[in-house]
């Protein structure tokens, strides 16, 4: 296998990484709303068992994906000369995933056992933690995704628009994270604003992954933008 071929796989990970957190998300069905009475979310969680639990086995190998995507991002910025901020893009990374991995941990594992024990404040606190946990993940891929940008942005290493789109897509993301103190409208958790604030981020990981497929040598073809 030739070190293109190698690089363009290791790329590729960013878009396996979407697809399996995606599947394993909405495996079990829309995510439970934060004004669902706790009654629905047991029922839910019983119901969904085996989709929760499958859940956890993608969403480890989502977070395969994940770690190792962040580490040919890092490479092919680095070894370009787009060094820049490439040590916060990582931390960012790692941050966002072990949180969104804890949070999805959370209500997998109260799926596994504890929502048939019928306690419902168990259940309650299991599932609030494990939103609290998805929702501050967004602030580690809103690191992630800035510092790529502005590293790939000074260099020109990456293409304008994805660099745009990236600085659209993170005060987009971090709007909606105020789901952390709203309990009910369009705003909680699992509504409109909450699922549809994470997709442009998506978009833009699946973006990056093709630019670096496409371009695996990294030619500068691209005009700098500061952002």
């Amino acid at each position: 296998m030739s070190d293109t071929t190698r690089r363009r796989l290791d790329a590729a990970t960013g878009i396996a990484f979407v697809v399996l957190m995606t599947v394993a998300l909405f495996l079990p069905g829309q995510p439970p709303k934060a004004e669902d009475p706790i009654e629905k979310i047991t029922a839910i969680l019983i119901d969904e068992r085996s989709a929760f639990l499958v859940g956890s086995y993608i969403t480890g190998l989502g977070a395969m994906a994940y770690l190792w995507f962040l580490g040919s991002v890092r490479d092919y910025l680095r070894a370009r000369g787009a060094g820049e901020l490439t040590a916060a893009a990582s931390a960012g990374g790692v941050f966002a995933i072990t949180l969104l991995v804890l949070g999805m941990m959370m209500f997998n594992g109260v799926a596994f056992v504890a929502a048939r024990l019928g306690d419902p404040a168990l259940v309650r606190a299991f599932t609030d933690t494990g939103n609290i946990a998805i929702e501050m993940s967004k602030f580690g891929f809103g690191v992630f995704m800035l510092a790529v940008s502005r590293s790939g942005a000074s260099s020109g290493l990456l293409p304008r628009w994805l660099v745009r789109l990236g600085a659209v897509s993170v005060p987009f993301m971090l709007a909606s994270a105020v789901s952390l103190f709203m309990d009910r409208g369009i705003f909680q958790f699992g509504g409109v604003i909450d699922i549809g604030g994470g997709v442009p981020a998506q978009v833009w990981i699946v973006a990056l992954s093709v630019v670096m497929m496409r371009k695996p040598d990294g030619r500068r073809a691209f005009s700098t933008l500061t952002v």
